[in-house]
């Protein structure tokens, strides 16, 4: 299995340390990077939304309710509706359109500076004709970002340091001693947001780490740590339906550990349970390629998919890894390890038509290897036997057996 595709490990020391610091391992960590921007949409929309809306009245209440000077009025509302809503609404854009979609972190950073810088701007000249604007609204503006933006904070912690810095400069250098406390106020702000942030961000990225690793637990077999039945029908669908549109091979083994009953009752249960263990872990390490996988698909029955192979070599591989298993049995030292065997049945599809629905395609396959694995066991055992359209051959000889 690729290390995309590795599952992620029970939580430990390091695991937490990772959530305290926002970051997991790099294939875990891009995983959730996708889930969690696709989550922010919603959440983006519509702060950005609501940005625009209480931007768009301030020109109510600047002119009816406040009475605002005459000065100030045409330079704040062509900050308004000439720079800050434009610049809003072009980065709702970016976070609606599909095709602009991963530059969404990026327009709403550009955008919010933009609006902060203009918010400054409206209270540095609201000041100087003796009209109050809110000294806090910049800081409002950060904060939004930082709680209903949902931008991983790693990304978005040096942005605020850095728009809040050049605001503060702007409002210390154009008011002075009067904007102290003004800024201090809006530092405090900021960050309680930063803090609100970055314990949204870790509550996020654990409850997604847990999912993942009951997923995980879900679809996994609990002696050997293969995938389990569930975890097979699904992914082999999953390739199977990739095959069709890519027009590439998937080749199926079902593998049966030989006289498995007879060795339990020999052996005791214990020894059966390390008897199966050694399997699974000889399948797991031989499957190396990025989209090849095995599981446990019943008591003593394993499963191995591998993807886009070339048709002789699929078969050689699975006959490689049947006849691995008496090897690896002999090299872990397990009770009657001469005696550790197994069956296989193989079939493979090669370039499936698309006229073809995936689900008949993977039924097809499975039942096709399930049929040449009792061919095998009918034929003698210890063998893998290959299922050919209407026919089946025996491997070990050569010979055509009846289906």
């Amino acid at each position: 299995m690729s290390a995309d595709t590795q599952p992620p490990r029970s939580p430990d020391d390091d695991q937490q340390h990772r959530l305290r610091r926002l970051r997991f391992a790099t294939p875990l960590e891009r995983q959730f990077q996708d889930s969690y921007e696709r989550g922010a949409r919603p959440s983006r929309v519509t702060m950005m939304v609501m940005g625009m809306l209480m931007m768009s009245l301030t020109p109510l209440y600047d002119t009816a309710l406040l009475h605002a000077p005459a000065a100030f009025l045409p330079v704040s509302h062509l900050l308004q509706f000439g720079v800050q809503i434009p610049t809003i609404a072009l980065a709702l854009l970016f976070t609606v359109h599909p095709q602009l979609l991963r530059w969404s972190i990026h327009a709403t950073i550009i955008a919010t500076t933009i609006v902060a810088l203009g918010l400054t701007a409206q209270h540095v000249i609201g000041y100087q004709n003796r009209f109050e604007v809110p000294y806090d609204f910049p800081a409002m503006a950060v904060a939004a970002v930082l709680i209903l933006g949902r931008l991983r904070f790693r990304t978005v912690l040096p942005w605020v340091l850095l728009t809040m810095g050049v605001v503060t400069a702007a409002q210390l250098h154009f008011i002075g001693q009067p904007a102290i406390y003004d800024v201090i106020a809006a530092w405090m702000l900021t960050v309680i947001a930063v803090i609100a942030a970055y314990l949204l961000e870790y509550s996020a990225r654990q409850n997604w780490y847990r999912g993942r690793l009951l997923e995980h637990l879900a679809t996994r077999d609990g002696l050997t740590g293969l995938p389990n039945r569930r975890h097979f029908d699904d992914e082999l669908h999953r390739l199977v339906r990739e095959a069709v549109r890519e027009q590439r091979n998937v080749a199926v083994m079902v593998l049966d550990v030989d006289h498995f009953k007879a060795y339990n009752d020999r052996y005791g249960h214990p020894a059966g349970d390390r008897c199966l263990s050694v399997v699974g872990d000889w399948l797991s390490q031989s499957m190396q390629r990025p989209h090849d996988f095995c599981a446990r698909i019943g008591g003593e029955e394993f499963a191995a998919v591998w993807y886009d192979a070339n048709p002789t070599v699929a078969v050689r591989l699975a006959e490689a890894l049947r006849e691995g298993i008496n090897e690896r049995a002999r090299e872990r030292g397990i009770a009657g390890a001469e005696q550790v065997n197994a069956s296989g049945g193989f079939a493979q599809v090669i370039a499936p038509s698309q006229a073809v629905s995936a689900d008949r395609i993977t039924a097809d396959l499975v039942q096709r290897a399930d049929n040449a694995l009792y061919s095998a066991k009918r034929a003698g055992r210890g063998r893998l036997v290959f299922a050919d359209s209407d026919h089946y051959t025996d491997l070990k000889t050569g010979n055509r057996i009846d289906g």
